[in-house]
């Protein structure tokens, strides 16, 4: 049985500074819901929470252990900056960018994991809240 999915929302973004560890990797577009923060190093940090908004980002397909190793590294989940964590996606429809519907009736989840953090540790090392569901809106893509 393969990996969860993995479920990426900012540096790791296509057209972010981290996109090349996922350049050979296939995405889709995918919401989870939570609360986007700013880090002081000027990165972000995801909260999951059922209330929060749907947190744009993208589904990395098809992820390998050695990838996660890396990433684990890159996240500094050894540390406790980061916990990759299971996380519920809802996937986007790739043409429109709408929610992909079954019947007119269901987005299509699909069960992953992300880098996350707590809402204690984000109070806790005082990261900056964010009122937008896209990382992009705060680091536009690179050239």
């Amino acid at each position: 049985m393969g990996l969860a999915p993995l479920f990426v929302y900012g540096t790791l973004l296509r057209g972010q500074p981290g996109d090349g560890y996922l350049a050979d990797r296939r995405v889709r577009a995918a919401t989870v819901r939570g609360v986007l923060y700013r880090v002081p190093a000027g990165y972000p940090a995801l909260v999951l929470s059922d209330d929060g908004m749907p947190i744009e980002g993208e589904l990395v397909l098809d992820p390998d252990r050695g990838l996660l190793t890396v990433l684990d590294l890159f996240e500094s989940v050894g540390s406790g900056l980061y916990t990759r964590s299971p996380v519920v996606a809802t996937l986007r429809d790739q043409a429109s960018g709408q929610r992909t519907l079954f019947g007119g009736r269901h987005a299509e989840t699909v069960q992953a994991q992300s880098y996350v953090v707590t809402a204690r540790q984000a109070r806790f090392r005082r990261y900056h809240r964010l009122e937008t569901a896209d990382w992009r809106t705060i680091a536009p893509r690179r050239r």
